[in-house]
């Protein structure tokens, strides 16, 4: 993959990534081939995993968190991805129906997003993402730039 240039398989860790969980390159990414890291954004979804959903257990210490804990962040970060582009509707939208329909969806994201089994629920996530697909089609681009 463009800015990784560690072969690993998907779910795996970085095999940069040090024991005390901090990158050992940091400094070094981009010329060491990392450049995805430094463009490579979760909006929290890492963070909320675990300090929420797993509350603060880590796979470094039980090997045997990592696989949901991978599979928990990949139905968590379409979600985070969702609550930033609300955040940024918020920003920009001037209509007040538009305004609370913002506000109801920033309740229900974050609702979704506080167990593994309301992540589960595809249909909720579904009609979210179809409610903010149709508020960014009445923004005007020039303002979601000037945002």
């Amino acid at each position: 993959m463009p800015g990784f240039s560690a072969s690993k398989a998907a779910g795996q860790p970085c095999p940069k990534l040090g024991g005390d969980g901090f990158c050992t390159i940091y400094e070094r990414r981009e010329q060491e081939g990392f450049s995805g890291c430094i463009r490579y954004e979760c909006f929290g979804a890492g963070q909320h995993v675990v300090q929420t959903l797993f509350e603060g257990r880590d796979w470094r210490e039980d090997s045997k968190l990592l696989g949901p804990m991978v599979e928990t962040f990949l139905e968590m970060r379409p979600l985070s991805d969702l609550a930033y582009l609300v955040k940024r509707a918020q920003a920009v939208v001037d209509d007040e129906t538009a305004k609370e329909e913002l506000s109801g969806l920033e309740k229900e994201l974050a609702r979704i997003g506080q167990s593994r089994a309301s992540l589960a629920d595809s249909k909720a996530f579904e009609k979210c993402q179809n409610a903010i697909r149709r508020i960014y089609a009445t923004i005007d681009p020039a303002k979601l730039r000037k945002s």
